[in-house]
């Protein structure tokens, strides 16, 4: 058997195709794989940006299915009620930033992933109760106030956030542990 013979690759996920690209020194230095290739966009996307992207389209759609109490309370603080549609989406956004970095590693479970979501729900809460907090009450009734607002908050926005949260962590989670897909967050 000839030298070139013995060099060329035998599995069944490479073809001999001629990659025009490469010096023509030998046939086996230009065959190209036929693995997957991610694109140049997937290959930039981390793990925490997916997972702040995801986040943050779940909030905003669990904002959006509460605008119109939203709306009532941004006219009442005398703002304008797309901040209270925008904030809890960019709040997630950040929080899911900051604790999903090295998630492709410690995510060993959809479950892990869910309690990371949890966590991503409640700082959300807890900001966005805040930001309301700010809007409406005098500095020195902040306590008192925030108080009240994790409440009514909670009531109002409490379910479809919760969802939100629950549904984005398991979201990210299932694609995180896809071994097809973990070469999109190289």
């Amino acid at each position: 058997m000839s030298e070139i013979a013995k060099s060329l690759p035998t599995p069944a996920n490479q073809r001999q195709l001629i990659n025009p690209n490469l010096p023509h020194h030998g046939v086996d230095a230009r065959l190209v794989s036929d693995a997957p290739q991610p694109s140049r966009f997937l290959q930039v996307m981390t793990v925490p940006l997916f997972a702040a992207m995801i986040f943050a389209v779940c909030s905003l759609l669990a904002a959006g299915s509460i605008e119109f109490t939203l709306r009532t309370f941004a006219q009442e603080g005398g703002v304008s009620s797309i901040i209270f549609v925008v904030v809890p989406g960019l709040f997630a956004m950040l929080f899911a930033l900051f604790l999903y970095q090295d998630a492709q590693r410690k995510v060993r479970r959809i479950a892990d992933s869910l309690s990371r979501g949890l966590l991503v729900g409640l700082l959300t809460w807890a900001s966005v109760s805040a930001l309301a907090t700010w809007v409406w009450c005098l500095p020195e009734n902040y306590l008192s106030c925030y108080g009240n607002f994790l409440l009514v908050s909670g009531i109002i926005g409490g379910g479809p956030m919760l969802a939100a949260a629950l549904t984005a962590g398991a979201l990210v989670g299932w694609i995180i542990r896809q071994k097809n897909l973990a070469s999109l967050f190289d």
